[in-house]
């Protein structure tokens, strides 16, 4: 990972500032500090911490107490475990995910997705294989569709999808501008 010297006395916020500012995809964390719902990295996966057990290590105790980590894979979901010591540290990934709402979908699977906040376009993530990807086919076909796109370890794909809502829009023409409410219909009957 090429992270050198990093100085656990410091508050996490700066650690991860530094990793960040660095241009690394994840950084380094001593496991005490790990919690339930965080990500970490387990064996090249990132992964959401469901689960964690300490038990008694060693013949003697000298290695500490053995933590046992289980998690989901942020991508297919599937549950993934690790051990190690309590004074060891693990990696944590950077995260992200985002909402789009899919403009196109080809029967190849090539999406074209549009960001709801900048409605910039893209079209260079696929349609997920096995039963996501035929979910998110035939809700297509009869709706439009929102996925949502997790993005870590240099790994990008939709992870989730749900129908697009448009009536926060409507609420919000009542509330300011019903001239509002005809240009954004007007977009939004423009892709279907």
């Amino acid at each position: 990972m090429g992270q050198d010297k990093l100085n656990f006395d410091r508050p996490e916020e700066e650690i991860i500032a530094e990793a960040k500012e660095r241009g690394y995809e994840s950084y380094v964390k001593p496991l005490p500090w790990l919690k339930v719902g965080e990500f970490v990295t387990i064996g090249d996966h990132p992964c959401k911490v469901t689960e964690i057990t300490t038990g008694k290590g060693g013949k003697h105790g000298k290695l500490g107490y053995n933590k046992c980590f289980a998690g989901l894979d942020v991508f297919t979901g599937e549950k993934r475990e690790t051990h190690s010591y309590e004074y060891y540290s693990i990696s944590v990934p950077f995260v992200e995910f985002k909402e789009y709402l899919i403009i196109n979908l080809t029967f190849e699977g090539a999406l074209t997705l549009m960001d709801e906040q900048t409605s910039e376009q893209r079209d260079d993530v696929l349609l997920p294989d096995g039963e996501l990807g035929a979910q998110i086919r035939e809700a297509f076909n009869s709706d439009d569709i929102v996925v949502t796109a997790a993005r870590a370890c240099r790994r990008e794909a939709i992870v989730k999808f749900r129908p697009f809502n448009v009536e926060p829009i409507l609420r919000l023409a009542d509330r300011y501008d019903i001239q509002m409410c005809v240009v954004v219909l007007n977009c939004h009957s423009y892709f279907e």
